[in-house]
């Protein structure tokens, strides 16, 4: 049975009538605005992932359309998400997308290939170009590796901004044979400078190593949620002057709140900026009890049974609703882009079962 849905407006929904609006204040006639959202290709997407980046397209398409710019939305793939565990000597290590395997595939590779063929539809969809940036490619960036260097010269500080629970800041290290890492790190082994950090790190197969990091080696590091998220804002308002661009960070909505005042902004500011990125945040995809419907605990734990299947993946969509319903999809997620009040909100798993309606799959 339908049922009526109501759009109260909420917080910045009641003084703005079009989202493009928001960036007026920054956008003064870059010749192109960058819209950044990024994802784990730790398995094939779930229906909250496919609406952050239906929201990311449709953002950018509302964009170019209002203030007549062209638009593009950048990917970052972190490839570096842990993809299994292994246990040495009763120590926990973990391998990444790139060096775990499917056959003779990494499952990056494979895990890819479903990304790819959602940033394709959407962007025929959008009519808005896309580029990938690995997240290899984004550990390399001069701006991310300098902040790395600055954030560890202000330890003290950081930790117990960024890592408030835990014992140390969180960097960690793989080895350069194999890639192997450290699961949990209690001590940074480290030494630093103002212009290089060294970083210790320990192979049960290949022995102890060192990684250095300085504004233009390549020796790969990999940072953490935190890390990443607040050295992205740096690089980003750093490129933005280089190119006269304009780039806008777009996540899920998980990721507002305290998390994007103290990560993030309280960050910049504690290393000099006085210029934060602009963030939008893509609405929650909710299960019946309020509770974020999360990928990595349907992973982890064989949750959401009681689910329709099709919204736990990208395959099983496909599979119930067809290329139908990608494009019927694509429509709702573009009328929420289209009135802030419908934006500025969550959406259950609930709602999109009314609105999918029955199998399109012909």
């Amino acid at each position: 049975m339908k049922r009526e849905v109501f759009y109260p407006p909420v917080g910045i929904a009641h003084v703005t009538n079009k989202l493009s609006d928001l960036i007026l204040y920054k956008y003064k006639g870059q010749k192109k605005v960058i819209i950044n959202t990024s994802a784990q290709p730790n398995s094939s997407p779930h229906l909250g992932t496919i609406t952050t980046l239906m929201t990311a397209f449709g953002l950018a398409g509302k964009i170019r359309g209002d203030l007549k710019v062209d638009t593009e939305v950048q990917f970052d793939e972190l490839e570096n998400s842990p993809a299994e565990t292994i246990e040495y000597n009763g120590e926990i290590y973990y391998k990444d997308q790139r060096h775990s395997f499917y056959n003779q595939e990494s499952k990056e590779q494979v895990n890819m290939r479903k990304f790819e063929d959602i940033l394709e539809k959407l962007s025929i969809f959008a009519n808005v170009p896309y580029s990938i940036r690995s997240y290899n490619e984004f550990q390399n960036n001069k701006y991310v590796r300098r902040a790395i260097i600055n954030i560890v010269n202000e330890k003290k500080y950081f930790k117990e901004l960024l890592f408030p629970s835990a014992t140390d800041l969180h960097i960690r290290t793989i080895c350069p044979a194999c890639g192997l890492g450290k699961k949990t790190i209690k001590k940074l082994e480290e030494k630093h400078n103002k212009n290089k950090l060294v970083l210790k790190g320990y192979c049960p197969v290949h022995g102890s190593y060192e990684i250095k990091i300085a504004e233009n080696n390549k020796e790969y590091v990999d940072i953490n949620t935190q890390f990443r998220d607040l050295t992205k804002g740096i690089a980003m308002l750093e490129e933005d002057k280089e190119n006269n661009t304009l780039t806008i960070m777009l996540d899920g909505g998980d990721w507002a709140g305290i998390w994007a005042q103290r990560m993030h902004t309280e960050s910049l500011v504690k290393l000099g900026f006085t210029e934060f990125p602009i963030r939008f945040f893509a609405p929650v995809i909710l299960d019946w009890s309020g509770a974020k419907f999360s990928k990595s605990l349907y992973l982890k734990n064989d949750a959401y049974k009681d689910i329709n299947s099709a919204f736990i993946n990208y395959d099983n969509f496909i599979e119930y609703y067809g290329e139908k319903g990608m494009k019927k999809l694509w429509n709702e997620v573009e009328n929420w882009i289209e009135d802030p009040k419908k934006f500025f909100r969550n959406y259950s798993v609930d709602y999109f079962q009314m609105i999918m309606g029955e199998n399109n799959n012909e």
